[in-house]
This record gives structure tokens, sequence and C-alpha cells, in this order.
């Protein structure tokens, strides 16, 4: 069993509706999505907000509503159906489940859809949306963080770049934000669409698992100056926002951008170019939809909706008949939910598994990568006498410094996100020497740290060529006194501290103008250097 889609958002009533009259005209319309589906027509009972439960050949259809709370619940049970040139998969089946919730702000609603197959129907499960979550969105304004369209949205001024930053960082947003750029067309020497991929396409097929933006020219500009060059998008790039972004925490390449050059040399599914990136990012939004972890909120599915009912009415029984009676029906709705528990477990698991997988198959990867990379700047330097650096131009600026780390020193140097928040408030004066100072780092360093011959000499000899010192930061007794400052979470995305332990500098005044302090660890799993903080010095409890 497996999970192939989710949505929750809120169905807004207009300013002339209240909340109860918009209920009826959604319950109306999912009950017409599901009489598309199921082979018998509702009764008007079941419209009017009544539970129930149907059979039919081998399909059910089930109902549970408690006014009282003012919950509604429904679940549809049906075996795999032919699927536009597929046909039925024997051995599969369906399971979509629908709540809805009435709260002061409007209708909640939540949608599940789960497929079941049986260990011969092995044909690859498909991911889809409901037709109903897009007739929902169409009819009733249907959001969630940001309203659910089927068309991009592009903002007009700068009040609505501040509304797209919140947007990004709001703990509400469970769906990816796609932002589209527009491509310079001289650059790339041909003709181009207004933002390379078609924006409306793609906006309409994803739906309700992304949201899509497209930037103005002019804006973009704006929204550079606004979340800084390393989390923006220009001439023609494509940026992924994932949700839970933290400007201060995550790093850049955690929300991935992918430049025109690439877009236009991009191949997927038999697809080349803008289409194949287009179908790529459709893929990434449904696969992102059926693996996350959803709050539903005040929504309860049917199972959970019937354990409330119990409670409800086991908690006004009057006679020891009906006590009984009740407590069977509770018993059998906790069954029923151990059930699905270990269901979502048995998936859980199954998707813990594919993701360690996926992660051991990458990781090793990643390393036989660094090693030909390795291995291929060797030979260029050994063949031209010249570091595979000194034909690449330097950055002459704080904010390119970050740009410029993730695709000249991949692999061999890191900035973490602490170190690239704090380049935005850079004050030392000589912008070359930090750059100078990463070099070292990234080759002359890492070499000595990989054992090479001779390292530790030309790393001593670059040091006194750039005027540095190399020492320790601080004892690991006084930075446990100085609480998080000299440590970082790391890997990013856990809760493990790791000690920056080391440190370059240069300068005793206190003036950060003048002085330069650059943090760092060895880590030994990447084999790559990692700056935790850069260009000034850490506080200490004298300082």
């Amino acid at each position: 069993m497996r999970t192939t889609f989710q949505f929750v958002g809120t169905l807004q009533p207009n300013a002339a509706q209240l909340i109860d009259e918009l209920e009826r005209p959604v319950r109306n319309a999912i009950c017409d999505w599901l009489e598309s589906k199921f082979p018998e027509r509702l009764s008007p009972s079941t419209r009017a907000g009544d539970s129930f439960e149907v059979d039919v050949h081998g399909q059910r259809l089930e109902c549970v509503a408690i006014p009282e709370d003012g919950l509604w619940s429904v679940r549809l049970l049906q075996p795999d159906a032919p699927f536009k040139d597929r046909a039925a998969v024997p051995g599969r089946t369906w399971t979509t489940e629908i709540a809805l919730a009435r709260t002061p702000l409007g209708v909640r609603f939540g949608i599940r859809v789960l497929s079941a197959s049986l260990r011969y129907a092995d044909e690859p499960v498909i991911l889809t949306r409901p037709r109903i979550v897009v007739d929902l969105a169409a009819r009733f304004g249907l959001r969630e963080a940001h309203p659910i369209r089927a068309t991009a949205w592009q903002p007009q001024s700068e009040s609505d770049l501040l509304a797209l930053q919140e947007l990004l960082q709001s703990p509400g947003r469970g769906l990816p934000v796609y932002l589209l750029t527009v491509p310079d067309a001289r650059k790339l020497t041909m003709r181009v669409a207004p933002f390379l991929l078609d924006h409306e396409s793609l906006a309409r097929r994803v739906q309700g698992v992304a949201y899509v933006i497209t930037m103005p020219w002019e804006l973009g500009f704006k929204w550079t100056e606004l979340v800084g060059k390393p989390w923006s998008a220009f001439l023609g790039a494509v940026r992924t926002y994932r949700p839970g972004l933290d400007f201060d925490m995550d790093l850049p390449t955690d929300h991935p951008r992918l430049l025109a050059e690439r877009i236009l040399a991009f191949r997927y599914k038999d697809l080349t170019m803008e289409r194949a990136f287009e179908e790529f990012l459709v893929d990434r939004a449904f696969e992102h939809s059926a693996g996350r972890h959803v709050d539903w909120g005040p929504c309860l599915f049917y199972v959970d909706a019937r354990r409330r009912r119990a409670e409800l009415a086991r908690a006004t029984a009057s006679e020891d008949s009906e006590w009984r009676a009740l407590y069977e029906e509770e018993i059998k709705s906790l069954a029923a939910k151990i059930e699905q528990l270990e269901h979502e477990r048995d998936d859980a698991l199954g998707i813990a598994e594919s993701a360690e997988r996926d992660r051991d198959y990458y990781t090793a990867e990643n390393q036989r990568l660094r090693a030909r990379v390795d291995s291929l700047g060797f030979q260029l330097s050994q063949k031209t006498g010249k570091s595979v650096d000194e034909t690449t131009p330097l950055p002459n600026s704080y904010e390119d410094i970050t740009d410029w780390v993730e695709t000249e020193l991949v692999g061999r140097l890191i900035l973490h996100p602490r170190a690239v928040n704090a380049l935005k408030k850079a004050k030392y004066e000589d912008v070359s020497l930090v750059v100078n100072a990463l070099l070292l780092l990234a080759n002359e360093y890492r070499s000595m740290r990989l054992g090479n011959a001779d390292a530790k000499t030309a790393y001593e000899s670059g040091l006194r060529k750039l005027g540095l010192r190399h020492d320790g930061s601080i004892t690991s007794e006084r930075a446990g006194q100085e609480g998080d400052e000299y440590f970082v979470r790391y890997p990013v995305c856990t809760q493990r501290r790791q000690f920056l332990e080391l440190h370059l500098r240069k300068g005793a005044s206190k003036d950060e103008r003048y002085c330069l302090a650059i943090y760092f660890f060895w880590d030994d799993e990447t084999q790559q250097v990692v700056v935790g903080w850069l260009p000034s010095h850490l506080d200490t409890r004298q300082t």
C-alpha cells in the first residue's frame, strides 16, 4: 500500500456568504464527483449530510457525518480502472478519502488517495490528482498558504515581492514553489519563450501540488536585492523553493536552481529541452505530494470520524444495551484504526527503505564523482602547469562569493548557511583576501587533509604568502561556555552540533574592516572543508 496524493486547504465563503451556507454546495460538488465514479446515484439524504454505507459490485462508498462537530467524512473504495492508454491492473485497488470540517475561517478540505497492490500487481503506480481538487478550486476559492489556481502568479509590485517572501517562509506552506524568470535571448543566441517553460501549462498541471510564479524582468532585480543573490534566480533560470524554507538555516542548494543553459540541454523521459524540464518538475511535485507529512488539522478521515462518532454516542447513552452496542462499535472503529495505522506504517517504512537505498547509491556516486573531479583537476594542472582555479574569474564582491563557491569549489569546500548569512553583513575591506583564503582551504589545506605529498609545505607557504595564521578557534571547554556561538548544525538537515574548531585569521584590530577570521572544520565523510563563519571574529565572553 502507498499514498499517491495528499492535499489539505480551506474553502472560504465570499463576503455575502456564511460558512454554514458554503458547506452544502461544497458537499454537493463532492457528491457530483463521487457519482461520476460510483455505479449508483446518491440519495437526497446523502447530499443533505447524513451518514451512509453503500456496496455495489465490489465497490464501496461510506460516509460519517457529525453535525455537532461540523465534520463530514467520506471514503470510496474501488478496483483499478483503465487510465488513458493503460489497461486496468488486476489485484490493485484504490481508496479515496475526503474530509470536510467547519472552522471559523471557512470549510477545511482534506483529501488523500491510497493504492493497494497484491504481489503480482507490479505495474508502476501512476501519481495523479483527483479532479475534485480542480473543481473545488474553480468554484469556491480553495487555498493552502496561497490560492490554488490553474494559472501562474506574476508579482506586479514590490509589495507583491514581500507577499512572495512571506509565502516562501510560511509555516503553513506544504507545496513547492517554482519561480520562473525571463531569459536573455541575446545571451542564449536563440529565440525563446518569455519564461523558457510554458508557464500556463505548468501551472495547470501542478495545480494543487505546487505553485508557479513568473518573475517580471524589472522586478527580478528587486527580488535579488530582497533575498540576496544566492537565493534568487534570473536570466531564464528556474528555482524550486521547497516547503519549510528558512533563509537563515538552509543552504541555497537545498532549494535548487537550474540555469537557462542547463534547461535547454535537459533530457528526461525521452524528451528534450523545456518540455523535458517541465515534465521533470511535474513529476517531482506529485512525488512530493505523495510522500510528505501533512497536518490535517480538524479534518478527520473515515476511520477517525467513525471513532469520534462512537465516542459522542457513548457519552449520551443511557441504557446498558445501548452502552454495549456502542462499545462494540467503538472497538470496531479502533480495530479499523489500528489496521489503518499498520498500513501507514508499512507505507512509511517502504518510503524510508527506498530513501535509504537512494541515499546509499547517491553517496557512493558522489564519492566516485569527487574522486573523478580530483583526478581530472590534477591531470589538467600537470598538463598546463596551472591550477584549475587560475582560469576561473574570481568574485570581487561578497554577494558573488556564495555562487562562486557553489559552482567552482563544489566537492572541496562548502559554506554553511550561517556563513552565507554572515557574508550579507561582511565589513572586511579586502574581499580578494577572503576569496584567496577560501581557495587555500579548498586546495592546499584539503590536499593536506587527504594526505597528499608535500601538501603541508604548500599550505604553510600559502599561509605566509597571504599573511594568514592557522590556529585553533577556541578550546572545546570554553566553546561550551559560549552557547552556540562556536557551533553549527551539520549536516544542515540534522540537529547534530559541529564545533568550529579551526580558523584562519589576520589582524588584531577590533574594527571588522581590518580584522579577518574564517572559522571552519574538516568533514572526513565528504572530504571537504565546511566554513561556518566569516569574515569577522566570533564573540567570546571577554569580547
